[in-house]
């Protein structure tokens, strides 16, 4: 265990039964951070179905490998997930319990891929609100919107900083993330998209128009930005974290529709 990793190893035996039980067991599994592995035996005892577990530390890979050699549909890697490309080209599920530092491109790299048919991740509280965060909440971030945009999230349950060894500085939750394409059909061009959401929580406490007019993302200029707005039915003088993932389709969309010949 490395503390440079961030590395806290879940040991509480209810908290294991509880992620156990959430988590689907008629799919292959992607776990990113082995550990000690007492997750990954946990789910080996649970499913039957091929299990394929990321650890970038090499000794904690070793000691892992050890202790789970008797499970024949357990396939331990020692690699950081975030540098290679996920094996499956079926549907499976992806279970984690990882640093918070690296939860955002975690999830993005997941979200990404077509065969991903649910998440389960182990992440920050602080970072769980926000993921699972509505317009006008405190929380409510750009994040949020990537998170809803892309997926149904749902908050499973609290664990405390005592259930790891050693133990963070913060609490815990588990979360469920299941893909959907509900939004995303609707969105002419996701690039553009994101970068509208970029764009309106890039300056706090401006407004949506100043936001769109003057972000390194866009930079649309004012009367542009305005136009934009209006067009699309929503105030230039809201703040980004009141729209919905709605509202910025309906302003990502009517951006591509002007600037289309």
């Amino acid at each position: 265990m490395k503390k440079s990793l961030g590395q806290n190893f879940l040991g509480d035996a209810n908290i294991l039964r509880k992620i156990i039980d959430v988590a689907p067991k008629t799919l292959p599994v992607l776990e990113i951070g082995t550990g000690s592995g007492i997750l990954t035996k946990g789910l080996a005892e649970a499913i039957t179905l091929p299990i394929i577990s990321y650890e970038i530390d090499r000794a904690t890979h070793e000691e892992a490998t050890k202790q789970l050699a008797l499970f024949s549909h357990i396939q331990l890697i020692h690699a950081d997930f975030l540098s290679v490309d996920i094996p499956f080209l079926e549907p499976f599920v992806v279970i984690a319990n990882i640093p918070y530092y690296i939860t955002s491109p975690i999830v993005e790299k997941c979200l990404a891929n077509p065969w991903v048919r649910g998440i389960y991740i182990m992440v920050q509280k602080e970072i769980a609100n926000r993921m699972a965060a509505k317009p006008g909440e405190k929380d409510y971030s750009s994040f949020s919107v990537f998170c809803q945009t892309r997926s149904v999230v749902k908050k499973c349950f609290p664990v405390s900083r005592h259930c790891f060894f050693p133990p963070p500085r913060v609490d815990s939750a588990f979360i469920e993330l299941i893909p959907t394409t509900r939004w995303t059909d609707q969105i002419h061009d996701i690039e553009t998209y994101d970068k509208i959401v970029h764009s309106a929580f890039w300056g706090k406490r401006k407004t949506i128009a100043s936001c769109l007019s003057r972000s390194p993302y866009l930079a649309l200029g004012s009367i542009k930005a305005k136009l934009i707005l209006q067009t699309s039915g929503i105030d230039p003088q809201l703040r980004g974290e009141m729209l919905s993932v709605a509202d910025y389709i309906q302003i990502a969309n009517r951006l591509v529709e002007l600037d289309t010949p």
